[in-house]
């Protein structure tokens, strides 16, 4: 089978579809009897990748759209777009009609009801301009989790659901508990209320501070970041009583680092919270082995890749039901869903402060296991492709 995907994907970006589209990309490559290229439609030039051929958007046609691609993927079997609203798919995705060549959409969170309210116009626009008649000519849309596809049901259109994948570090889930460091194992005595959700936790003892870190983009109003430090500004003297500094870790989005700095200073919340900056490579591994939870309070994603980073690397998190992951993470025990406002993030920074220690270190064992079951980049390259398998020519 002959796969062709067309992403916005920049070299050297840090996370999102940049990490996530060559992933896929690789793995479905070294599945038997698949070849799959990668076609960058914001980069006119290529770049060298042993694992799977990249093409820049210099080999499209400007007006017509026609790709100018070495065999076989001149004409592949099947193209998959990530991404929405961008005008060469719209001009690519004309000539594969015309071709006859089928083709899929993932679009990664760009077709739920959130992000349409942001910039209503310029996307209806975009609607009637183009994108509509890239839609009605699509075989299906891929969307990466049944909150993603609930939330995308507008559009009336075919569907299927398989998200993304995750490298694993190399180490079983019966390890995890082991690899943290700083972990308490103070005694707590637990109750749970019938008819209410969470831990009611009573502290009998003092616990060791615990890290507490959110990774990702800084794109304050999709990731949460506002009700994440609004929420750290409130149980502050708790986490300052518990040692804990909640760190965030990401590059700037259009200015956000300098707006959270300044809302940290408002707050007068340095002790609790610590703006932290990109991180990559070996320094992100060393994070996530050292960090007991992650937290990702985003109002609108498709799928967070930094979540599955963290259950990867079994760390327990602490998730809004617009991650569209807090319910497969609930359900596996592997961490827990909280409000997306100010007060159900205090509740829940709260809540993991008090958090008895061997609780915490099953949290972390059926972390992993989720990933490893339900998230390796080979599973996920076998299932899509013989999802894709359905819609080729």
């Amino acid at each position: 089978m002959i796969i062709l995907h067309a992403a916005p994907v920049k070299w050297g970006r840090l996370a999102g579809l940049s990490a996530s589209v060559p992933g896929l990309v690789a793995a479905q490559n070294a599945l038997p009897d698949v070849e799959a290229a990668l076609l960058t439609t914001v980069s006119r030039d290529a770049w060298r990748c042993d694992s799977f051929p990249v093409f820049g958007s210099a080999a499209i046609c400007r007006r017509t759209g026609r790709p100018d691609l070495p065999a076989p993927f001149d004409r592949p079997d099947l193209v998959v777009f990530h991404s929405t609203y961008i005008p060469l798919h719209a001009r690519l995705a004309r000539y594969l009609r015309q071709a006859a060549i089928p083709y899929l959409i993932c679009p990664r969170g760009g077709m739920t009801r959130y992000s349409h309210a942001g910039k209503r116009w310029k996307k209806t626009a975009a609607n009637l301009l183009f994108f509509n008649r890239v839609v009605r000519g699509a075989k299906a849309l891929q969307f990466l989790t049944p909150g993603e596809a609930e939330a995308s049901a507008a559009w009336k259109a075919p569907f299927f659901v398989l998200g993304n994948g995750v490298d694993l570090p190399e180490f079983q889930s019966t390890d995890v508990a082991g690899q943290r460091q700083g972990t308490s194992h103070a005694a707590f005595s637990v109750e749970t209320n019938a008819g209410e959700s969470g831990l009611q936790l009573q502290p009998i003892g003092k616990c060791r501070p615990r890290r507490i870190v959110f990774m990702g983009r800084l794109h304050i109003d999709h990731k949460g970041l506002d009700m994440l430090l609004h929420a750290c500004a409130l149980i502050a003297r708790e986490l300052a009583q518990a040692g804990i500094v909640v760190e965030i870790f990401g590059p700037d989005c259009g200015g956000s680092a300098k707006q959270l700095a300044a809302q940290i200073a408002r707050d007068r919340t340095q002790e609790v919270v610590a703006l932290r900056g990109p991180t990559s490579g070996a320094d992100k591994m060393e994070l996530l082995a050292t960090t007991d939870v992650f937290v990702h309070p985003s109002r609108t994603e498709g799928q967070p890749m930094a979540v599955l980073e963290a259950l990867a690397h079994g760390v327990p998190c602490l998730l809004t039901p617009n991650t569209n992951m807090a319910e497969a993470v609930e359900k596996a025990a592997a961490g827990w869903r909280i409000d997306a406002s100010v007060e159900g993030i205090a509740q829940g920074l709260r809540s993991v402060i008090r958090l008895p220690g061997d609780v915490l270190s099953q949290a972390a064992r059926n972390a992993r296991s989720l990933a490893e079951k339900s998230f390796s980049w080979q599973e996920i390259a076998r299932r899509s492709v013989a999802e894709y398998r359905r819609f080729a020519a």
